[in-house]
């Protein structure tokens, strides 16, 4: 019985932590961490203290926020350094922004989520700079994430998406049916595409980085105005080189 209240416990920090990373407002509100992990509040508030003692969070000065601890970042560093994908997939962005001009993204997923931990700009003047590193997305709302949504098996796909439909609907023009058929039409090219289904005349394409250790856990996408991705078989081009580079990717992490 310890050890199965011990288990749940990892993972109800787990799940705070999460919460707590996914930050728009300066901060999350007790309520707020509640409402995003399904937890009771009683439970969720001895948890955020007991992640404040030990650095892992922080309380904003003055305010009922919280947000990440130094700590976290201490072991974010840590784990860079053993799962090093963001210099390892540098220099696929760097040609991927090259050859496309457009804004190319690096992915990973957390749970339910998805983060962007890098991204180019190219030189093609008006820019889709539609995520900033560091930001946290549900998975779907993002090429790259949709492309991380699409290797789940079926039954998981539908009960992450029903789970996820408010969480979904806060972003662009999304909703649970509207990634459904994204998704459908994903699995049907082979790939994710975003055909201004977020963000008007915005598009975007995304693939999974092969992944020898089971599903999909990194993905890369470019994104550009729906205008110039859209032009005749320009985004299927896109795509391949994008193929191209995650193979390189996946090649290096497992040698």
């Amino acid at each position: 019985m310890n050890k199965i209240r011990g288990a749940q416990l990892v993972a109800h920090t787990a799940r705070v932590l999460r919460a707590l990373s996914f930050d728009e407002n300066g901060g999350r509100k007790i309520a707020e961490l509640v409402q995003r992990t399904g937890l009771p509040r009683a439970t969720v508030t001895r948890i955020v203290g007991a992640l404040c003692l030990e650095g892992l969070a922080s309380r904003r000065e003055g305010l009922p926020r919280y947000v990440l601890g130094p700590l976290a970042f201490e072991l974010g560093l840590a784990a860079g350094r053993q799962y090093p994908l963001r210099d390892i997939a540098a220099a696929s962005l760097d040609r991927l922004a090259e050859k496309t001009g457009d804004t190319c993204f690096l992915i990973v997923r957390s749970g339910q989520d998805a983060v962007c931990i890098d991204r180019r700009e190219g030189k093609f003047p008006v820019k889709a700079l539609t995520i900033e590193v560091g930001d946290r997305r549900p998975l779907g709302a993002a090429a790259a994430s949709l492309a991380l949504l699409m290797n789940l098996p079926l039954p998981e796909q539908e009960a992450y998406i029903s789970a996820n439909g408010d969480r979904l609907e806060q972003h662009g023009f999304l909703s649970g049916d509207v990634v459904r058929q994204m998704l459908s039409r994903s699995v049907e090219l082979g790939f994710a595409l975003n055909n201004n289904n977020i963000i008007a005349d915005v598009s975007a394409v995304g693939v999974a980085i092969p992944s020898s250790c089971g599903l999909p856990f990194a993905a890369l996408s470019v994104s550009a105005l729906s205008s110039r991705m859209m032009q005749g078989q320009r985004f299927r081009e896109i795509v391949r080189w994008m193929r191209s580079e995650a193979n390189a990717i996946a090649l290096a992490l497992n040698t």
